[in-house]
């Protein structure tokens, strides 16, 4: 079994949270969601609603996959796209790679 992943959250209230993958979560997205910080994920991480956007530092940008078509195209439509920092958390699989990654949920729509 894989060590679990975890990120540090800035909640849209500014709290700082610690945020620790459980069993059966994948996904960022996921792990958000199932501890109620902001991240409502409305289609269910099918990459059709840009309710689970987060800001990623900058600097972690790097280490992410690119962002496909379909994400890139939600997020230039959400109010607080920024094209250096937002990423669906959907599209972000949990991996050793994210291990300590700081994110803020982005502000509500």
């Amino acid at each position: 079994m894989s060590e679990p992943i975890s990120v540090n959250v800035t909640t849209r209230e500014g709290e700082q949270r610690t945020v620790t993958q459980g069993a059966g979560h994948e996904t960022l997205m996921q792990v958000l969601y199932e501890e109620d910080i902001g991240v409502e994920a409305i289609c269910g991480g099918c990459t059709s609603c840009a309710t689970c956007h987060v800001l990623i530092e900058p600097e972690w940008m790097s280490k992410l996959p690119e962002r496909d078509q379909a994400e890139l195209m939600l997020l230039q439509y959400a109010e607080h796209y920024d094209p250096e920092r937002s990423r669906l958390s959907c599209q972000l699989q949990l991996g050793p790679d994210l291990e300590g990654m700081p994110l803020t949920i982005a502000p509500e729509e």
